[in-house]
């Protein structure tokens, strides 16, 4: 009763015996509400975290702005620079320098995170003696005192190498003007803070170590110069690029199949920098396992449930399939005699009577195709036979002799190596296809014994695109019967004056070949004959140019023709039309 109903009755009686499988969009859906809601508390947290941080990292920069500031006011800096006009006493560089010591070491003091600091003057640099200086790198030649001099204010300036001194840290570096221009221009104080201990003051004030932060400068660049290649990566991306220019915010993020939530807010007293936080979704959804395994729980006992019974139907509904599938295993060895069978009128039997049509227009194209090689065949031999036409050989060898006997031995030299290279070019070592190098050459040759066995009869000429590629493979001696066709039977009543063109062009999709002469021609009634039927002989002139069609319609189909136009005693032309490159039988 059950193969009665139709095809798809029965997938609808499969599908509702396990409908079961609803359970799984209800756990789907409960997943995804508690996936958002833990999303939003990180997003959260996440942001809380990042604007505390923020602000130690503001504190901690606005402290060594004031520490710079509280140098500045110190008796020995302005001394040093001329300021204090209560003080006359002429001291020396080296006496100021040795002054400024303590006062750095107090600025260190103050505040702990400034590694070094540099007082650039035109008259010498002062700093630290305890740190060794770079004397071959000047400040007014670094790119602080170019950034600086086009900005004209105080700046931080993001990471980089410190080459005012040989250890050559990693610092970020506070740059301001040593005092106000209209005293004297062109003094600086350089404070540098190591890379090292803002990534540590970043480190301590992260509660969750699965995330990593990122401070960018308002070009997208990594400010604390880390190894990872994201910030890199991030200059691409168009979230990023809007979040440096805001104020705060969040946003999803996806790089080499990770992704993250990203949290950011720009920096109160540094505005070009704004600090980024990464925490990877794969941290987040940790929180949600216990959540996973019961939903997977339930979800697997219903799959298991549902398989018992999709494994029972599928063996009831698969059995005129599997029926079916031998059939066609049959057909696969070569048997097309199987028909299907079957008392049922469903879908699949349907497909199953369409199967056994397929088959008899199978037989009924096998008996066209083997038709068509018998033809193919019958043609290939043709065109052989026509190479080694007993006429052409028999006047070739003629001629040969009596120039022989007329003592012309560069005539005989020329026809002897023109008839090798004639055969050797038409055998081809076997092989239908060929180049239109060779074709043009078999041709040409057969042109040269021609012009020696008639002398006055004929000239020819030999035109050839400069695009053509002469390496392009066609059917080989599809040239030699039209130039034939020409000599034996357009120049049938001249003696001289004959004159053959060969043309070969391309476009982007085909290769022309165009033979015309000035022969006699055909008239209008016999124009066509000779392309729409097969001669009764081989004889007439039309042989050839059908002999030439067959073989192109076998091996090209319909992607290739010729055409013939004629008109008596002025111009016959033969066009032949082949494909570029086409996909041919066989290759």
């Amino acid at each position: 009763m059950l193969y009665r109903l139709s095809f798809r009755r029965r997938i609808w009686i499969a599908f509702m015996l396990i409908v079961i499988f609803a359970v799984t969009t209800a756990g789907a859906l409960s997943y995804m509400i508690a996936e958002e809601v833990v999303k939003d508390n990180a997003y959260q947290l996440s942001q809380e975290t990042i604007h505390k941080t923020s602000k130690v990292l503001d504190e901690k920069l606005n402290h060594v702005t004031q520490a710079v500031y509280s140098m500045m006011v110190n008796t020995a800096y302005r001394r040093a620079l001329g300021m204090d006009s209560s003080y006359s006493e002429a001291e020396n560089y080296y006496t100021h320098l040795s002054g400024l010591q303590s006062t750095f070491v107090q600025t260190k003091l103050y505040e702990p995170m400034i590694d070094s600091i540099l007082i650039a003057t035109r008259e010498g640099d002062y700093y630290q003696t305890s740190q060794q200086r770079n004397f071959s790198y000047s400040f007014y030649d670094s790119e602080l005192y170019t950034h600086i001099k086009s900005e004209k204010r105080k700046l931080w300036v993001a990471g980089h190498e410190d080459r005012f001194f040989s250890s050559r840290e990693n610092v970020i570096s506070f740059v301001m003007e040593g005092i106000p221009s209209h005293y004297i221009e062109d003094i600086f104080v350089v404070a540098n803070v190591k890379i090292d201990s803002i990534r540590s003051l970043i480190a301590s004030e992260d509660k969750n170590r699965k995330q990593f932060h990122l401070l960018a400068s308002s070009d997208g660049s990594d400010v604390l110069l880390n190894d990872s290649i994201i910030a890199d990566t991030l200059k691409h991306e168009p979230k990023y690029r809007e979040a440096l220019t805001a104020e705060q915010g969040s946003f999803e993020y996806s790089d080499q199949g990770y992704e993250y939530l990203v949290n950011y807010t720009k920096l109160g007293g540094v505005k070009e920098w704004t600090l980024f936080s990464f925490l990877p979704k794969s941290e987040l959804m940790k929180q949600m396992d216990s959540i996973k395994l019961t939903i997977l729980g339930v979800i697997t006992g219903c799959l298991l449930l549902s398989f018992a019974f999709a494994n029972m139907l599928t063996r009831l509904l698969i059995k005129p399939l599997s029926h079916l599938q031998s059939l066609m295993k049959r057909v696969e060895m070569s048997d097309l005699n199987v028909r299907y069978e079957s008392e049922y009128n469903d879908e699949i039997t349907q497909v199953g009577y369409r199967f056994n049509r397929m088959l008899e227009e199978l037989n009924e194209m096998f008996d066209v195709v083997k038709q068509a090689e018998k033809e193919k065949r019958q043609s290939e031999m043709k065109a052989l036979q026509a190479q080694i036409d007993p006429h052409f050989l028999y006047n070739t060898l003629n001629t040969v002799y009596w120039k022989c006997q007329l003592n012309q031995l560069e005539d005989v030299q020329e026809m002897v190596l023109s008839l090798s290279q004639l055969f050797q070019l038409g055998l081809n070592r076997g092989k239908e296809m060929t180049t239109l190098a060779h074709e043009l050459q078999h041709v040409e040759q057969y042109l040269n014994i021609q012009q020696k066995s008639y002398e006055t009869l004929f000239t020819f000429m030999i035109e050839v695109d400069p695009l053509v590629d002469m390496q392009h493979p066609i059917l080989k001696i599809i040239l030699q019967p039209l130039v034939e066709n020409s000599i034996l039977h357009g120049f049938n009543d001249r003696n001289e004056g004959g004159f053959i063109r060969i043309q070969v062009k391309q476009d982007s999709s085909y290769l022309y070949f165009i033979v015309e002469d000035n022969g006699m021609g055909l008239n209008e009634k016999n124009t066509a004959d000779p392309l729409l039927r097969q001669p009764a002989s081989s004889a007439g002139s039309g042989y050839a140019l059908y002999n030439v069609r067959l073989r192109l319609q076998l091996q090209y189909g319909s992607s290739a023709d010729l055409h013939l136009e004629s008109e008596p005693n002025v111009c016959t032309r033969v066009s032949i039309i082949i494909p570029r490159y086409p996909q041919l039988e066989g290759s």
